[in-house]
């Protein structure tokens, strides 16, 4: 009776581990991550009204494919990951909520710049002497 107890336990504890673990087909976390945010940010690019229209020439298919070949990944690697991860879909939310914080950092990098840049051109403004040569 204990050794069949103890080979259902160890079945058990087995099963509920082999669940966590990320097959080796399937793209690591740190790359999905990097890779989201790569596609987010070209995705920003394309709601630029100048970036659409220089870029309309181009199928836009063509640069998620350029940032997953930069990763060493392709489509289909892309879209395997993406059914594992919403079919684990703890580890998806994990994955969103660091792309979601490291793009909340890069905007507020951004915004910190750009007030600083925009204090500096009013610095300049004011250093600058008032001439009338009309």
């Amino acid at each position: 009776m204990k050794k069949t107890a103890v080979v259902l336990l160890a079945i058990i504890l087995v099963s509920c581990d082999s669940g966590n673990k990320i097959p080796d087909y399937v793209i690591s976390h740190d790359d999905m991550v990097n890779i989201i945010i790569d596609i987010h940010l070209t995705d920003g690019l394309f709601t630029n009204n100048k970036v659409r229209r220089k870029l309309a020439k181009k199928d836009s298919s063509n640069y998620y494919n350029a940032i997953l070949n930069n990763y060493g990944y392709t489509r289909a690697d892309f879209d395997t990951s993406v059914y594992f991860y919403s079919k684990n879909i703890n580890e998806y939310d994990k994955i969103y909520e660091e792309v979601l914080n490291r793009l909340g950092e890069m905007e507020t990098k951004l915004k910190q710049e750009s007030a600083e840049e925009t204090k500096l051109k009013e610095e300049n403004l004011k250093d600058k002497p008032v001439t009338n040569d009309q």
